[in-house]
């Protein structure tokens, strides 16, 4: 995923999510299935050995699930590549959640991306309530005080999301990062100088691109890859990254509550609330014609 900014986010691209699930164990023959007698070919007594059974059928595999639903996802979000048509970008990206189990249950596939939100929450309730330096202290990073802001969250976020690990844990680190280069060109200063406004848009920001990541990791690295040329590709995941923002700022707005006003106790749940209302804002309006 393209940034505007100078961070490129992880190296490892975004790859289908089944590549991390561990390969299916052989199936075990059947007891006595293949038997010979140990010598070979000759009975107890010494005679011929009986004609061996036929060959005793073994279960068939399994078959590889359908991924219910993503057929239709993926193909919208195929012809919205093509065609340049946002509606189709929003149907097919709708489709997803929806194929998902609803906004609740495809919020609860992305733990590690709601970690890293409920981080960025927690730095700007301490940045609000007890200051820069302890906000920092309270990651192990108060030796960065004073620091440029964009240096302070690149060293947050190896901090919340370490290089190398699963789909799902470089999904949460490029979203970090490339959330990371918007504030960055937006021009921001040292750390300590940041506004609660520029938190809450890096936090924006974090869920938005996490929700996108996890759309075009599962439905559209193949679709958004169709159109000729490279234009093609940054308009059709513009117009996705346009709609899921919107859809994750009207949720946020609509809660009526700035990120220093939280409770601590209550940030894991405002996270996975707002992770799930704004997916389901994404299904409802991605279906509306």
């Amino acid at each position: 995923m393209g940034t505007s900014g100078t961070f490129e986010g992880s190296k490892s691209g975004l790859l289908p999510s089944w590549v991390d699930e561990p390969a299916s164990s052989p199936i075990a023959p059947p007891d006595g299935a293949g038997d010979v007698p140990p010598d070979g070919g000759t009975d107890d007594d010494g005679g011929a050995a009986p004609t061996p059974a036929p060959p005793t059928a073994y279960p068939p595999m399994p078959a590889v699930p359908a991924s219910s639903g993503l057929g239709g996802a993926r193909g919208n979000m195929t012809r919205g590549a093509r065609t340049s048509d946002a509606k189709a970008i929003r149907r097919g990206a709708g489709r997803y959640v929806s194929a998902s189990g609803g906004g609740r249950a495809a919020a609860r596939r992305m733990p590690n991306s709601r970690a890293v939100a409920g981080g960025i929450a927690e730095l700007a309730r301490s940045f609000a309530s007890q200051g820069p330096a302890e906000a920092l202290r309270r990651f192990d990073l108060d030796g960065m005080a004073g620091a440029p802001a964009e240096d302070v969250f690149v060293a947050l976020t190896d901090m919340l999301c370490p290089p190398g690990g699963t789909i799902d844990e470089a999904i949460a680190r490029d979203a970090m990062l490339e959330a990371v280069a918007d504030l960055a060109a937006a021009g921001v200063g040292s750390f300590d100088e940041l506004s609660a406004d520029d938190l809450r848009e890096l936090f924006i920001g974090v869920v938005s691109r996490s929700i996108e990541g996890k759309i075009l990791n599962e439905v559209g690295t193949n679709a958004l890859s169709v159109p000729a040329d490279i234009a093609g590709v940054e308009r059709a995941q513009n117009m996705l990254r346009d709609f899921v923002e919107g859809c994750v700022r009207d949720e946020f707005e609509a809660r009526g509550s700035e990120l220093d006003d939280l409770d601590g106790n209550v940030i894991d749940r405002f996270v996975e609330d707002l992770y799930a209302a704004a997916l389901d804002l994404v299904m409802v309006l991605g279906d509306d014609r």
